[in-house]
């Protein structure tokens, strides 16, 4: 049976693996978030996880499957998992749009930031890594079933939606604000938690301005 994980943190922590390949891993996510993936050499992730370059090519054949090894569990078991757990959240809330987006944009928000390090590293890989980009959009078609039963059907009976919105609209339009805003609060520029949440509310009014009848 799977477990829900929080972050990649906890993912780290909870895996069977030897002591060194974890010590790999977190010096890799930590470099590869900083310099990027093209920026950052073997030496030196052996550098900075304290282990020689012969014991990172003994658990991993390549810098390349280093970075797979990453991001997996956040594409192939973060994401779908906590998605199921999203979505029973999500159904607890009171079933209006205002509470229903007030969630979504806030809890989308927090599980980035938990796991911004590999969550920076997925964004640029995705600009440029055909692999990664059709992992994603598998497991997006693996969930849609998913966020049609437990996401989209709770948002239209509240019958506050535009009769116009798609299941894509919606998700594009909610998506890209999201990232936009956590790529502008962790990466561009340093905000404290209560500009961050006043950022939050804007999105919430401008989402809910798009697509409310």
């Amino acid at each position: 049976m799977e477990q829900a994980f929080e972050d990649l943190n906890d993912w780290l922590m909870t895996s069977e693996m030897p002591f060194g390949k974890k010590q790999v891993l977190k010096a890799a996510i930590n470099l590869f978030s900083k310099q990027g993936y093209d920026g950052t050499s073997t030496a030196q992730i052996a550098e900075a996880s304290g282990m020689s370059q012969a014991t990172i090519f003994k658990y991993y054949k390549s810098k390349e499957d280093l970075l797979l090894v990453i991001l997996k569990p956040l594409i192939e078991h973060l994401l779908p998992v906590y998605g199921k757990e999203f979505a029973k959240k999500l159904s607890q809330q009171d079933q209006n749009l205002d509470n229903m987006i007030h969630f979504i944009v806030q809890d989308r928000y927090s599980f980035l930031v938990q796991n911004k390090d590999a969550v920076m590293i997925l964004i640029s890989q995705l600009l440029i890594n055909q692999q990664i980009k059709d992992n994603v959009l598998q497991k997006i078609v693996d969930v849609k079933d998913i966020f049609e039963q437990n996401i989209w059907l709770p948002l239209k009976k509240t019958d506050e939606l535009r009769d116009d919105l798609d299941e894509l609209s919606f998700l594009r339009l909610v998506v890209s604000q999201i990232i936009f805003y956590f790529i502008q609060t962790q990466r561009i520029s340093s905000a404290d938690e209560k500009t961050i949440q006043i950022g939050l509310k804007q999105i919430e009014v401008s989402i809910l301005r798009a697509i409310e009848k």
